[in-house]
C-alpha cells in the first residue's frame, strides 16, 4: 500500500507540474493586424506602427520579422516582451511604380506555441494622379569620392498644372533642381550627390512640396549604389598597325569581393570582330576579342562590356608601330 500510495502522488504532482507547464506559456495578440491605408498616390510612403502585446503567462520571443518583398521594411523595437508588456513594429511601404488595389504581408515568427506565425497586413488602393518615372531614382557612384546624378520625370497624369515650391532631401545630402519641361504637366527632378560614400548601397528619399490642390507633397524615392571597383586587365589593348594578320587579345575581369556579375552585352568598334568569354571559377571572367585588324580607324575606340550591375566597362584601344 505504501508503495502505491507513494506512486500515485508522484502521478499526481507529474500532472500538476505538466499543468502548471502548459499555462505558463506565451501568447501573441495584435489588436489591429491590417492597416488599410485608404487611395493614397504611389509617389507616397505608408508608414503604420503595429502594436503586438504579449497575453501569456510565459516571455514572448520574437525569433523573426519578415516582410513580403523589399518595398516593405518593418522594424522591431524588442524582441522579448514579458507577460502583459507590448512591443512596437514600425513599418514602412514605398508605394513607388503601383497602381490599384495593393496588400502586402509581414509574418511574425514567435514562441507562442499555438500561434507561432502571426501575419499583419498593410492594403489599400494605390492611385495614380501622378507619375514618377523611372519609379526610383538610382544614383550611381564609380566611386566613394566620385560625384554623381540621376534624374526623374514627375508628370501629372491628370493633366492638371502644378508648380514644384520646394525640395528636401532625408538625408541633407543631395542638391536637387527641377525643370519645367516644355508643352507638359511634368517636371524633371535631378538630385547631385558630391559627398563621399564607403561601399555599399543606401538608400534616401526626396519630398517634393508642390502647389497642387490635393497632392501638397510628392516623395521620390532614392537608391545610392557605390560598387567596389571591377579590375581589369590589361587595362587597354595594344595593337601593333604594321600587323599582316587579324590578332586577337584577352580581357580578364575580376569580380570584386563577394560580388560576381554576369555580362549583358559585348561590343566591338569593329562589327567583324569576335568575343567569346569564359567563367574563371570564383576569380572572374575572361574574354577574347578575335579578327582584329589594326588600322588607324580603331585609334581611340574601345570595347564596351556591359555587365549585370548595370556598369559599362570600357577598354581603349590603343595603336603603336613596332620599334
Amino acid at each position: 500500500m505504501p508503495t502505491i500510495f507513494v506512486l500515485a502522488l508522484s502521478l499526481i504532482g507529474a500532472a500538476l507540474c505538466t499543468s502548471a507547464a502548459e499555462v505558463a506559456a506565451p501568447q501573441i495578440q495584435c489588436q489591429a493586424a491590417t492597416y488599410d491605408f485608404g487611395s493614397r498616390d504611389a509617389s507616397e510612403t505608408v508608414e503604420h506602427t503595429f502594436i503586438l502585446k504579449n497575453t501569456g503567462a510565459a516571455d514572448l520571443e520574437i525569433k523573426k520579422v519578415q516582410p513580403a518583398c523589399g518595398c516593405t521594411t518593418a522594424e522591431l523595437d524588442k524582441n522579448i516582451i514579458p507577460p502583459g508588456d507590448s512591443a512596437k513594429i514600425a513599418a514602412k511601404l514605398s508605394l513607388a511604380g503601383r497602381t490599384g488595389e495593393l496588400q502586402k504581408p509581414i509574418n511574425i515568427e514567435s514562441n507562442d506555441p499555438t500561434n507561432p506565425t502571426l501575419q499583419l497586413l498593410i492594403k489599400g488602393i494605390v492611385g495614380a494622379d501622378f507619375q514618377i518615372t523611372p519609379s526610383t531614382m538610382m544614383i550611381r557612384k564609380d566611386s566613394p569620392e566620385a560625384p554623381a546624378s540621376a534624374s526623374v520625370i514627375v508628370k501629372s497624369l491628370k493633366n492638371e498644372p502644378f508648380e514644384i515650391l520646394t525640395s528636401r532631401s532625408e538625408s541633407g545630402k543631395l542638391k536637387i533642381r527641377w525643370d519645367k519641361l516644355p508643352d507638359e504637366n511634368a517636371f524633371q527632378v535631378t538630385a547631385n550627390l558630391e559627398d563621399r560614400y564607403e561601399l555599399g548601397q543606401y538608400g534616401d528619399k526626396i519630398t517634393l512640396e508642390t502647389n497642387h490642390p490635393t497632392r501638397k507633397q510628392l516623395e521620390v524615392s532614392v537608391l545610392v549604389l557605390v560598387p567596389a571597383p571591377i579590375s581589369v586587365a590589361p587595362s587597354k589593348i595594344v595593337l601593333h598597325q604594321d600587323a599582316k594578320s587579324p590578332i586577337s587579345r584577352t580581357i580578364v575581369l575580376k569580380y570584386p569581393p563577394n560580388s560576381p556579375f554576369t555580362i549583358d552585352k559585348i561590343e566591338t568598334p569593329d562589327p567583324s570582330m569576335t568575343s567569346q568569354s569564359e567563367p574563371m571559377g570564383d576569380f572572374g571572367i575572361r574574354f577574347v576579342i578575335g579578327n582584329i585588324h589594326p588600322t588607324a580607324a580603331l585609334a581611340g575606340q574601345s570595347v564596351k562590356i556591359h555587365i549585370s550591375t548595370g556598369q559599362v566597362i570600357q577598354v581603349p584601344m590603343e595603336l603603336k608601330k613596332k620599334p
